[in-house]
């Protein structure tokens, strides 16, 4: 069934008859497909606790161990012979299995990919080796104490079930069994609920086709995942003897379907996102404070979070620390010309290398379907960034990033010494 979408936009929508939408751009001037198809087995939807948080990251292990007729090494055989770089990769709100081949080679390669989400083996005897995985990946986090920190402002700044980590519980990792594993994904791995994004040297008609055929019998809807609760927030310090001290702030921001989302993500690359900006040139640059130091605006269907990250050592961590707030301070008076110039830039750049690349227009139309419910085209993108101008960003920065939004951050630290708060 088609969906109507703006003339402008080269983005063709087809609802499947199982009921999941088909998303396809027509890329001229490209010689591969890639795919993006968001199936609803996330962290977020995994079981609690010990009855199997973490399962979606077991799910998609055993899910690329044999499919349809063929066991392990025949399906990765087919795989290989297509000419198909693949992943499978559990997040938040889905599980996302990417693909990327010759366009030529897209009808080789779909049927592969059907049998891997509705048809997946699943086998028994590759639980107890995925397990394994699952458990040393669990345990590898207390030698990155940089990555845990950034887990650690997850789980207090967001909601439950989305402050999930992915990493899960050991307990329910060695609990977990075969036939509950098949079970949870063909409860969870329905149409209704999915998105499949194609997008390269494809036609949307003959692939809207040979789908409707290869799911022909699969149905039924997926979780729609909602917050149960409402985040810790805080202030957390946890020991740790690294000779680093990681810091991690997390503060409110628009979820991606509102239009100040926009404004947020050019105002946080200002603040943290290039070596150009505020918190690399003075706490990095003119101070030497630290290694590393960044900021990062990141958005989600119904909520958002701007994130910064520094790592020092443990003698000049509360300089850092105090020199990021005073930054933070600072940013509520706005941006000059230079700055925000060099921001529209980037991302405009940004834009053209993404429209160069497949995979990552598939994934972004993935994307922009759960987010917002409807695909963006390249052009509307550009379009909503040359609408930007600098009075405008300095409005949204003096009305939103002010003392009480500060005052609302999430601070996560790991080292040997706790850090003041400075008033925060």
């Amino acid at each position: 069934m088609p969906v109507t979408t703006p003339r402008e936009n080269p983005i063709r929508v087809r609802i499947l008859d199982c009921g999941m939408p088909l998303l396809v751009e027509e890329m001229a001037g490209v010689r591969t497909a890639a795919v993006s198809w968001l199936v609803p087995v996330g962290n977020a939807s995994d079981p609690d606790g010990e009855a199997g948080d973490g399962w979606s990251s077991l799910l998609a292990e055993l899910s690329q161990r044999g499919a349809g007729g063929r066991d392990s090494r025949a399906f990765s055989d087919a795989l290989d012979r297509a000419g198909v770089q693949r992943a499978v990769t559990p997040a938040a709100i889905h599980t996302v299995v990417s693909a990327t081949t010759i366009g030529s080679r897209i009808g080789e390669a779909l049927p592969l990919l059907a049998d891997l989400v509705v048809r997946p083996h699943l086998p028994a005897d590759a639980l107890d080796a995925v397990r394994r995985l699952a458990i040393q990946s669990l345990e590898s986090l207390q030698d990155d104490p940089q990555h845990r920190v950034s887990l650690r402002l997850r789980e207090r700044h967001l909601p439950r079930p989305f402050n999930r980590s992915g990493y899960g519980n050991r307990a329910a990792f060695e609990r977990a069994d075969i036939e509950a594993l098949r079970a949870d994904w063909m409860a969870r791995a329905r149409p209704v609920g999915s998105i499949l994004a194609i997008a390269g040297a494809v036609d949307a008609d003959e692939l809207a086709r040979t789908l409707d055929g290869l799911l022909k019998g699969w149905h039924g809807t997926g979780e729609d995942v909602r917050a149960t609760g409402s985040p810790v927030g805080g202030w957390l310090h946890e020991a740790d003897e690294s000779n680093q001290t990681h810091i991690a702030v997390g503060l409110h921001a628009p979820s991606e379907r509102e239009p100040e989302s926009l404004l947020c993500r050019l105002a946080t690359n200002i603040l943290g996102g290039e070596t150009s900006s505020r918190l690399f040139s003075e706490v990095r640059e003119k101070r030497g404070l630290c290694y590393s130091v960044n900021a990062g605006y990141a958005g989600g269907r119904d909520r958002g979070m701007v994130a910064l990250y520094a790592g020092s050592t443990p003698e000049r961590a509360q300089e850092t620390l105090d020199t990021m707030m005073t930054e933070l301070g600072r940013f509520e008076h706005g941006v000059d010309e230079g700055e925000f110039r060099r921001a529209v830039i980037g991302m405009k750049s940004r834009l053209v290398m993404q429209g160069e690349s497949s995979a990552a227009r598939a994934a972004a139309l993935g994307s922009d379907w759960y987010r917002l419910g409807r695909c963006r085209s390249l052009g509307e993108l550009s379009a909503e960034v040359d609408a930007v101008s600098l009075p405008r960003l300095n409005d949204w920065i003096g009305g939103t990033m002010t003392g009480c939004w500060r005052d609302a951050m999430t601070v996560c630290t790991i080292g040997k010494t706790p850090l003041r708060t400075g008033g925060h």
